[in-house]
């Protein structure tokens, strides 16, 4: 194992920038929550807002190349260097990184500032640069297992610049496309990511022995998400509603393998099962109801917010060498989350009674993400207790 230590005196200050997870968590959470809360004041008529594209554009490009790209690069960068012992991103080059994710976000609040060609070029910057960092780290130690991770981050460059073009075209059709695809390249991300550390996380946190792994079931778990996405641009219904079920399915059947039953006297656990079972949930309702967005809905809020949500904490805790014991008043955020990736899919479902619960759900996100700011804020701009680096 590679040395990845070094001297404290010499660890880059402030201590925001010393690695990926510090900055992408706390500026991606609050990036979230503004995203969120002027969506929620545009709908209600207390704002008019002009964003680059329009509105729907911008909210749905926002919260998925805005928000949870930015978490997945955080967790990624610190990820890597603990797979492969290479010293994670950190100081000024981890700095230019943040700089390439923010100024897409503060410019594309308003269409005015940005021709759509500069747009689409400045906010591929990001995930494309990110991409070669991770493959830097990987390719140094030839650790080729982890690789996958840069594939999927091109994809998710090549789903971006989809959508950018879309909106040039003035094509909603491919713009929903882009979107979607990328929605399904996230879930196949969380659904890699989860099968690593769900298990390994219940079976430390309690006397939960682990299954014996079936790599056939994490094998077809990939391909049914790969073949969910090119399903999207053959464009037969049928095609996509049985490739859902089928996907989900599978991963509802890997998540029963978990030890999901012994979670429940642990929020850092329970939160991560129920989060996670929200997508196998909403694929099965993606295929069920594919006139609305409800399914689509409880994948994004549940098996994204609120997973997400669950992991930053988790993570926050550990690699600034704390305890793996999260602040009480996370274990209420971690049920906000989780009631708003029920409410909102409901929404969708419920016509008569949309905006209550889209602002219900919206506020619940609001909340939760707040009490994680408010806790995990101090932590993430603040060195390790422990004194190591990091």
């Amino acid at each position: 194992m590679i040395n990845i230590d070094e001297p404290v005196a010499k660890q880059f200050k402030p201590a925001l920038f010393r690695l990926g997870f510090r900055p992408f968590f706390l500026f991606g959470s609050l990036f979230s929550m503004l995203a969120l809360l002027l969506w929620l004041l545009q709908f209600s008529g207390w704002m008019t807002l002009s964003p680059h594209g329009n509105l729907l554009w911008w909210h749905g490009h926002e919260m998925l190349f805005g928000f949870v790209c930015a978490i997945i690069v955080g967790f990624l960068l610190t990820a890597v260097q603990n797979w492969t012992g290479v010293p994670g991103l950190k100081g000024w080059p981890l700095i230019a990184l943040f700089v390439l994710w923010l100024a897409p976000r503060l410019l594309l609040l308003d269409g005015s500032l940005l021709p759509p060609l500069a747009a689409m070029i400045l906010d591929m910057g990001f995930l494309l640069t990110a991409a070669a960092f991770m493959a830097m780290a990987v390719l140094k130690v030839k650790q080729w297992r982890n690789l996958v991770f840069v594939p999927i981050l091109l994809l998710l460059t090549f789903f971006n610049g989809m959508s950018h073009v879309a909106l040039m075209e003035q094509n909603p059709q491919l713009a929903q496309l882009a979107l979607k695809g990328a929605a399904m390249v996230v879930i196949m991300v969380v659904s890699l990511l989860g099968g690593r550390v769900i298990p390994f996380f219940t079976e430390r946190a309690t006397q939960w022995q682990r299954t014996q792994a079936v790599p056939a079931l994490d094998v077809a778990a990939v391909v049914l998400m790969l073949t969910l996405i090119v399903s999207l641009f053959v464009g037969v219904a049928l095609l996509t509603q049985v490739v859902a079920v089928l996907a989900g399915l599978v991963l509802l059947v890997r998540w029963s393998r978990w030890g999901w039953r012994h979670s429940f006297s642990v929020p850092l656990l329970w939160s991560l099962h129920l989060s996670f079972v929200a997508i196998p949930l909403g694929l099965l309702l993606m295929a069920a109801k594919p006139e609305v967005s409800a399914g689509l809905h409880l994948v994004t809020v549940g098996g994204m917010g609120s997973m997400i949500l669950a992991m930053m904490a988790r993570v926050s805790l550990g690699h600034t060498g704390r305890t793996l014991t999260p602040p009480v008043p996370m274990s209420a955020a971690f049920g906000f989350m989780i009631a708003a990736s029920v409410i909102r899919p409901l929404a969708n479902l419920i016509p008569e009674a949309y905006l209550p619960l889209l602002f219900l759900s919206g506020m619940l996100w609001l909340v939760a993400f707040g009490l994680f700011i408010f806790y995990y804020g101090p932590m993430l701009m603040a060195p390790r207790v422990d004194g190591r680096p990091g």
